[in-house]
């Protein structure tokens, strides 16, 4: 530290530790916390120093802002409302020394102002009094002090905290001042604090700074780090800090030279005959066109390799614009876990001399093996390998898990991050620490694939994200089959408003082009993408919906054998089909859906993916898979007959994705693809009669649209891909376009939709961030926040369904002994030991988790659930020791898979999953 710091302000204590009494002198925390963002600037990419160096005009200016900030963000402890704390803690010889410097006030306060908060008021007071900054101008660089614990002060709560400064005793005021100049002439910083404060400092890198300020006070608040007591030198004590810290630089891939067939080899080995689609060469060559960072927008068909394509582009966008890694999003969680596989495999190709760090971003993370082969306990291999040849090759992984982003709020700030699509759309959320997903997603190539599946409430926030991404000109790549026009200009206009400042770009109209490439960024350009897929002719055929029919369907089709898909739109319709067909049927049937236990179903998809996958060796001679949406999306798996229920017209196209997907001799009689279309109990009454399942799941509106789209095709089928944009269009324009005698019923159901749609935003919109285009400061920028993302229901806040129960599954035999269900890895057969279970016994029971149905987790029903999980028959209190298994509620069952919730029979199997039985209206099961 330096030596020069009045006797006062060397007083006052920053950090305490009452466990060895050991404590830290504010000021040396506070150069601790500006040596550490001088690191952290370093290690930014490119593109977030140019956003900076754009702002101060000199690399120079840029760092004395950032360590300026970080060496003023905890002036506030200079304050009574802060000193005080010391006494609470057992720690009061820390007042007694302030107190002979003068330093005195209440040994008590009973409502305390936050020291963020004291120290943003002090700052401005300050700047007003050095530099005459007017206050509307300084609160653009004192916001970034007052929210450095995460949230923002209002104005009124900074009056408050004026008011309290100006109580204080004179020596306070005096310390707190000299923490300023003192800071403002070791950083550099005080030769450019008055046009500082005169200048408006952009709100982009208010939130960027803040985000760093965070990062550099949480690093140099870890005692591990920054010993406390007698401190060696501030330079010595950060070098050998962050020397031991080891934070990854950013990822930093060359321009590929290579022409599109090379570099598609290189990148994708494992791909038998590896050479790039149309598809997949123009986004390349998009890519490689582009004069300014931008966004891209994929609409091609299913099964066209729009993974490969995005991650070429990623990389060539990431290598011109220095972008320091990458997001993937996807819709689910069972989709992250097997494209973070595919991210990884492609990532050891893209040559680099450095190991990056990597995130798998959701809240079952830790129960990815993959993943958690990763983690810094399991790798005997350095970080960085300083022997890496000269070419850029490898002899270890090109991503492992770096220990200081394992916590969810820093999990987004690794080098490349795969998660839920949820991870992004937190950036638009009033919650704390937002200003870290900002950085995470600003200074990476962001990917989000299946955008289409973002309902209109996630597209409220999907739309604020996109137009802070723009202000901050961070390439995007939007991905989709199936996304309606409408979509895609919203879309397009929010990511366009950002970039320009307010001026959403025009987004032409392409007259249903398909396969399209759109590009964004001041202007918009679409343009169609010439395409070397074989067109797929399906017929479409109405079905009765009588199980009888259904049977004699498929038997029919099936009788020179095939492997069919049955799509239905609940878990509990799909069970009762998949029973039928088992008893009906002579031949194989296989249920999946998304109410097994993790384990379970992971492995029935990837048997799927093995028999019916593109390179699958065993393909059945006859089988039947039924399932739900999780057949939907991801799974590349091919069928040779379908049937689904009917659903919105997207997901319809979707799920004909799965059929007739790679090309193979079909069996005789399936050689033209065939659909039919179930979950319509009527299809002859006006308009059909739909089964109250599927209306319970998307609604009368979209259902209509779809049946009336269809149904005019019985006659003439459809051609893939050409056909795809014609019905999308179709079933998304503002009013259903039906028969006329439809019309009364499709009106009232789209004026109900559209009623509710509104209801969603406005729900949405309740704890959405404010606008990037609002030029203004950090005041209030999360005040009335959201619950934390971090919190494991905070994600219902980008999500609008009511909060489902998580149960961890165990069977209790006859003798009293409790284990986990049978093919849970290697702890089926171990018994749940009393107290605290085993580590490893404890991460697999992390795994055997089902989600209850609405039926169980509904207002009027889940307190009696809940009441029924907690008076399990077992005593857990050892749970509550353990990571894996703190806070869980239980599910026993007995030895027959057999229990009770609420009075409903509960049944689980392998082959069937959960199964909730109905009460009837007298309250027996049905």
């Amino acid at each position: 530290m330096r030596n020069d710091w009045s006797q006062a302000a060397s007083a006052c204590w920053g950090k305490t530790n009452p466990g060895t009494g050991r404590s830290l002198s504010l000021p040396q925390h506070l150069e601790d916390s500006a040596g550490v963002i001088k690191q952290l600037w370093s290690k930014q990419p490119d593109n977030i120093r140019s956003l900076f160096i754009q702002c101060f005009d000199t690399e120079e200016a840029a760092v004395a802002f950032l360590t300026f900030c970080a060496g003023v963000h905890d002036l506030g402890k200079a304050s009574t409302h802060f000193a005080f704390k010391a006494e609470l803690v057992g720690m009061g010889h820390l007042c007694g020394r302030m107190a002979t410097q003068g330093l005195v006030g209440p040994a008590r306060i009973p409502h305390p102002q936050p020291h963020a908060v004291l120290g943003q008021a002090h700052l401005k007071s300050w700047l007003k009094r050095r530099f005459h900054a007017k206050p509307l101008r300084a609160n653009r660089l004192t916001c970034i002090i007052g929210g450095h614990h995460g949230d923002n002060p209002t104005a009124s709560q900074i009056e408050d905290a004026q008011a309290v400064l100006q109580a204080e005793p004179g020596p306070w005021h005096e310390v707190r001042d000299e923490i300023c100049d003192r800071m403002a002439e070791l950083t550099g910083a005080d030769m450019y604090l008055p046009r500082w404060a005169d200048k408006g400092i952009p709100i982009t890198i208010q939130v960027l700074t803040e985000a760093l300020v965070i990062m550099a006070d949480w690093i140099a608040s870890n005692e591990n780090l920054f010993p406390y007591g007698e401190p060696s030198p501030t330079d010595r004590r950060v070098r050998s800090a962050m020397a031991r810290l080891r934070l990854p630089g950013p990822w930093s891939p060359r321009i590929p030279s290579q022409d599109a067939d090379a570099l598609f080899r290189m990148r994708f080995p494992a791909i038998p005959d590896a050479h790039p689609n149309a598809i997949q060469s123009a986004i390349l060559e998009a890519a490689r066109s582009m004069t300014a960072p931008g966004l891209l927008a994929l609409e091609a068909p299913m099964g066209e390799g729009k993974t490969e394509a995005a991650q070429l582009a990623a990389e060539v966008l990431a290598a011109r614009f220095g972008m320091g890694g990458v997001f993937f999003g996807l819709p689910t969680m069972a989709t992250s876990n097997p494209m973070f596989s595919r991210v990884r495999a492609w990532l050891d190709q893209v040559p680099g001399q450095d190991t990056a760090s990597i995130s798998l971003a959701h809240s079952k993370a830790g129960l990815n093996d993959e993943y958690q082969g990763l983690m810094p306990w399991n790798q005997s291999v350095e970080l960085y390998d300083e022997s890496a040849a000269e070419d850029g090759s490898r002899a270890q992984a090109s991503a492992l898990v770096h220990s200081w982003f394992m916590g969810r709020k820093r999990a987004i700030l690794a080098n490349h991050v795969v998660g839920t699509i949820d991870q992004a759309l937190f950036a638009g959320l009033k919650a704390k620490h937002v200003v870290l997903r900002h950085l995470g997603l600003a200074s990476k190539v962001v990917i989000i694939d299946e955008v289409h599946a973002a309902d209109e409430y996630m597209r409220t926030y999907l739309k604020r994200v996109l137009e802070w991404l723009g202000c901050y000109h961070t390439p995007v790549i939007l991905m989709s089959a199936t996304l309606p026009p409408a979509q895609r200009q919203e879309l397009v206009a929010a990511y366009t408003e950002g970039y320009t400042g307010g001026e959403p770009a025009d987004v032409p109209d392409t007259d249903n082009a398909y396969p399209l490439l759109t590009l964004a960024s001041s202007t918009v350009v679409s343009a169609p993408v010439p395409t070397q897929t074989t067109p797929t002719h399906v017929d479409v055929v109405p079905l009765d919906d009588s199980l009888e029919t259904l049977v004699n369907t498929v038997r029919r089709e099936l009788i020179n054998g095939g492997c069919a898909g049955v799509i239905r739109n609940t878990v509990g319709r799909a069970q009762a089909t998949f029973e039928l067909l088992r008893q009906e049927l002579d031949c194989e049937v296989v249920l999946v859906h998304s109410r097994f236990l993790a384990p379970h179903r992971a492995a029935k998809e990837a048997e799927l993916i093995a028999r019916l996958g593109r390179d699958s060796a065993c393909r059945p001679e006859r089988i039947v898979v039924v399932g739900t949406q999780v057949l939907e999306q991801s799974l590349d798996i091919d069928f040779d007959l379908l049937i689904t229920d009917i659903a919105p017209g997207d997901l319809v196209l979707q799920r004909i994705g799965r059929l007739h997907r790679h090309q193979r001799v079909r069996p005789r009689g399936l050689e033209v693809a065939r659909c039919y279309l179930a979950g319509v109990d009527n299809w002859s009454t006006t308009p059909p009669k739909l089964s109250r399942g599927s209306r319970a799941v998307y609604g009368d509106d979209p259902l209509l649209r779809a049946a009336a789209a269809f149904m005019d095709v019985v006659d003439t089928g459809i051609t893939l891909p050409s056909d795809i944009p014609r019905i999308v269009s179709r079933c998304y324009r503002n009013h259903p376009e039906v028969p006329d005698s439809w019309q009364p019923t499709a009106n009232a159901a789209a004026q109900r939709a559209e009623s509710l749609r509104i209801e969603s935003v406005n729900r949405a919109e309740s704890f959405l961030l404010k606008d990037p285009v609002d030029d203004g400061n950090l005041d209030g920028l999360i005040n009335a926040a959201a619950s934390d993302p971090d919190d494991p229901h905070g994600f219902r806040q980008v999500r609008d369904t009511e909060d489902s129960i998580d149960v961890i599954v165990l069977i209790k035999g006859e003798d009293g002994g409790v284990r986990l269900p049978d093919g849970i890895g290697d702890h089926s057969s171990e018994l749940m030991e009393l107290g605290t279970p085993s580590a490893a016994w404890a991460r697999a029971a992390a795994s055997c988790t089902v989600s209850l149905p609405h039926s169980l987790s509904g207002r009027w029903i889940v307190d009696r659930v809940i009441d029924d999980l907690e008076s399990a028959p077992l005593d857990l209190s050892g749970w509550q020791a353990s990571p894996w298994l703190r806070g869980q509620l239980a599910l026993v069952l007995d030895e027959d898979g057999r229990a009770s919730l609420a009075g409903h029979p509960i049944h689980y199997t392998t082959e069937l999953g959960l199964v909730v039985e109905p009460l009837g209206r007298t309250g027996a099961a049905a």
